[in-house]
């Protein structure tokens, strides 16, 4: 039955599923619509500077300063991840991982475990670590000549994304455990013993460990003839011209391709990563830090200069969506904050709620807000001070408040193909290939997070 729908959902969304490119402009419009009639903020003004209003909020974020720094954060830790798992050392220890699954449902319940594992350790580490097991899981199979549904390989990998707000890089409860953050005088300083180590988040995140796996282990084809393969020869072929060089001929061919340049270069990044976590400790794992770990280890484990340069090159073809899409997400979350409309949300379910549904009503909202501004961060910014507000005039505790828009954050990342931009260029997958499997497991995961929210 379990498998049966998730096929059916598969096909739906094979149909009518839109590229990620279409999907982020229907949103601009539709986003542009509702907040040009349903805004509260430029309620007030004509048309014809409401549009104006409007103009200025879109264009101000589309290339915002700040965002765009994100975004190419985001293409570094896919091109420096990408570039590490092709050193000979990371694929064969991957390959060596990989042969551990004999069979597709062991395949993808490994698959899904390591996506999640990484992305709770660190979501930029999860966006890599589940898109090249997936791929070398894929890779694995083909080799032995035995099948494996490749897409559902591709959704478990995307998985991380469902459980990464309840990780060590959750947004929100770390910006909520700073000395001085934005909400400080209304809640203070909570720290993460009371979040992400709080009874509540273990007995999340434990449930969906156990239930995620559980999930695309029954979605795997029992039907070899279901199954998409792995494509081989594609990537077989991409890999060898990206890592295999002739020999040098001249002096300058020897100094690129030489070994040596790369350990000094390594060696003096390894001091310097010495030195940060000596400074900061764990509080200076984050995205910058992971870029510089997978830049550095790249360096290192590849055999020359032009090696590694022309595996970052074969990287950069998967950062294509993200260069392409990040600014129009940037420009919707533009328009949702002059208009007022990302507040309106919330505030909506704040006053359809009391004690007792306000964390399932916060869960429901992030996961709306999270569709049209898929950003943990900047979703927090903008919720935060309603959430808050909403916490001292209900008695509800601020931590489970706090932890419900972690976990709506999170839950629909598995419709919203956003953040699958690194994974889907990494496998060679389109969004369309995996969200209907990731939209069943939203689906059966959301009343289980509303309801363990419920209980504590």
């Amino acid at each position: 039955m379990i498998q049966a729908f998730g096929d059916k959902l598969s096909e739906l969304s094979e149909r009518y599923v839109p590229e990620p490119f279409v999907l982020a402009v229907l949103l601009t419009v539709l986003t542009l619509v509702l907040a040009a009639v349903f805004g509260e903020a430029v309620a007030e003004l004509s048309f014809p500077e409401r549009l104006e209003a409007l103009a200025d909020g879109w264009f101000g974020a589309f290339y915002g300063t700040g965002l765009m720094k994100f975004a190419l954060q985001m293409v570094i830790v896919l091109v420096t991840g990408h570039a590490l798992a092709l050193s000979k050392p990371v694929r064969s220890a991957i390959e060596r991982f990989a042969g551990v699954a004999k069979t597709p449902g062991a395949a993808v319940v490994v698959v899904s475990l390591v996506a999640c594992a990484a992305s709770l350790i660190q979501w930029g580490l999860g966006a890599i670590a589940g898109a090249f097991m997936a791929r070398e899981m894929g890779r694995a199979f083909a080799k032995r000549g035995q099948p494996v549904h490749y897409p559902l390989l591709g959704a478990a990998g995307y998985a991380g994304f469902l459980v990464w707000h309840g990780g060590f890089s959750g947004s929100a409860p770390l910006k909520v455990a700073e000395e001085g953050h934005f909400l400080a005088d209304a809640v203070g300083v909570i720290p993460i013993s009371e979040t992400l180590l709080g009874t509540l988040n273990i007995t999340v995140i434990g449930t969906l460990l156990v239930l995620i796996p559980l999930l695309f282990w029954r979605l795997m084809p029992r039907d070899a003839d279901k199954m998409v393969q792995y494509p081989l020869d594609s990537f077989e072929e991409a890999d060898a011209e990206s890592t295999d060089l002739p020999p040098p001929k001249t002096a300058v061919e020897v100094l690129e391709r030489t070994r040596l340049l790369n350990l000094v270069i390594g060696g003096l990044l390894v001091g310097v990563l010495v030195y940060y976590f000596a400074e900061k400790g764990i509080g200076g794992w984050n995205l910058d830090s992971i870029n510089l770990l997978f830049l550095t280890l790249g360096i290192l484990l590849h055999p020359s200069p032009s090696s590694y340069v022309n595996a970052i090159v074969d990287g950069v073809k998967g950062a294509a969506g993200i260069i392409l899409q990040f600014p129009f997400y940037f420009g919707i979350l533009g328009l949702l904050e002059a208009s007022g409309l990302i507040e309106q949300i919330a505030q909506f379910f704040v006053d359809i709620s009391n004690a007792d549904t306000f964390p399932i009503f916060t869960f429901l909202s992030a996961g709306i807000v999270n569709f049209f501004v898929p950003s943990g961060g900047g979703q927090w910014a903008v919720q935060g001070p309603v959430i808050m507000q909403a916490v001292d005039t209900l008695g509800v505790p601020p931590q489970q408040a706090i932890m419900a828009l972690a976990y709506g954050d999170a839950w629909t990342n598995m419709l919203q193909p956003f953040w699958a931009l690194p994974l889907l260029g990494i496998m060679g997958l389109r969004a369309k290939d995996i969200i209907g499997y990731t939209g069943f497991v939203m689906l059966v995961t959301g009343p289980v997070m509303m309801l363990l929210l419920y209980l504590f």
